[in-house]
């Protein structure tokens, strides 16, 4: 492979990098224009080996998505050339610069074209794992590209602002909606209701408090990704919080027999006796252990014990373990976005969701699996930011 000089070169780096900064400052746009744009991009992590493509990428080199990600990018280089680029890889992430030119490549079939590509190093403000973004286009069809480039973009833009205005516009419907359900269980609730309806009713207008609550979620989630969230912080009690998420989960753990033990500093918790009062972000807080506890239920064979367990010593430590092991394909992307196995409706968001809430609160999430021992899921918080 060589790096070969050109009067026009200078033209294309502009292009290039101009895309990149769209994909640094504009994170509602990005995932768009990576998918749909004319123009091959690929991620790779700090080890060499892809993340993603799109479609334009596959068809410039001639392979498939699933014949790339995952693999070292060396498996699509000549031979002779291996070590070289890896060593220039590792360079490249040693000093976070960034590298563009006018390169040739070989795709599927071994057939020699050149290039133009500018390679960004970029870093994930959330899990501070590093990454190498590379944009490419065939050199023979840079004028080409640039035109379809700009006209992609433009549309998209436009795409995104009607559908904005939209969610908007559903957005406001559904909170009038939702805020009419709450006032009519509310005004319910104050009637002549039994013990069963009116636990009912409370069920009713807590789920719709919160569902308002999610429907602004998505722009902070956003924000998460970015660092800039900034939590809305209050004393709440971290042991009624955990074990009020249990009830919402109250059918499928009668229909699978679970049991639910929760323990605080080894012993057992006594509901209305024992506290561990906290300052932190109370709604997201109780979504990261909607989102844990409702894994290990549904992941639970039936008839097993679900085991919640809370240490307060130098920081705080909650265990969630079940005898369902999570399967060995997915454990090393466990966290990632879209990673699921095994469920109908299953986003795979809500570890990553999870893990997300727990970093901009100072702290993490692990875990261990096994088929002999099951899952452990362990939330670390740091006692310096929930006190």
């Amino acid at each position: 492979m060589k790096r070969m000089n050109i009067p026009n070169q200078k033209s294309a780096e502009i292009q290039l990098q101009s895309i990149k900064s769209t994909f640094e400052s504009n994170n509602s746009l990005s995932f768009n224009l990576f998918q749909h744009m004319p123009i091959g991009i690929c991620v790779t992590n700090d080890r060499g080996y892809f993340t993603d493509v799109n479609a334009t990428y596959c068809d410039i080199y001639g392979y498939t998505k699933d014949e790339l990600v995952g693999k070292p990018f060396t498996d699509i280089v000549p031979d002779e050339y291996k070590e070289l680029l890896m060593h220039h890889h590792d360079e490249f992430m040693r000093k976070e610069y960034e590298l563009q030119g006018r390169w040739t490549v070989q795709n599927k079939e071994r057939e020699e074209f050149e290039i133009i590509a500018n390679a960004a190093f970029l870093r994930d403000k959330i899990t501070d794992e590093k990454r190498k973004m590379t944009l490419v286009v065939r050199a023979e069809e840079l004028e080409d590209t640039i035109v379809r480039l700009e006209t992609t973009i433009n549309i998209l833009e436009r795409k995104l602002e009607t559908q904005d205005i939209a969610n908007r516009l559903a957005e406001h419907d559904m909170r009038n909606r939702l805020s009419t359900i709450v006032s009519v269980a509310d005004i319910l609730s104050k009637g002549q209701v039994d013990e069963q309806q009116l636990k009912w009713i409370d069920t009713i207008k807590r789920i719709g408090k919160d569902t308002l609550h999610l429907l602004s979620s998505a722009r902070d989630y956003a924000k998460m990704e970015r660092g800039e969230y900034t939590p809305e912080i209050s004393d709440f009690d971290l042991l009624a919080a955990i074990a009020g998420v249990t009830k919402d989960f109250i059918d499928t753990i009668k229909a699978k027999n679970l049991d639910i033990e929760m323990l605080y500093n080894e012993e057992e918790v006594e509901h209305g006796q024992d506290e561990l009062l906290v300052s932190a972000d109370k709604f997201y807080l109780e979504h990261l252990f909607q989102n844990l506890i409702g894994n290990a239920i549904e992941a639970s064979p039936k008839d097993e014990l679900i085991k919640i367990s809370i240490n307060d010593s130098s920081s705080f430590e909650i265990h969630i373990s079940n005898l369902g092991a999570i399967p060995e394909d997915i454990q090393p992307a466990f966290f990632e976005k879209y990673i699921t196995s095994g469920k109908d409706r299953g986003t795979g968001l809500g570890t990553y969701i999870a893990r997300m809430i727990a970093q901009f609160h100072g702290g993490n999430i692990t875990f261990s699996s096994s088929l002999e021992k099951g899952t452990v899921l362990s939330v670390h918080l740091p006692k310096g930011r929930l006190i």
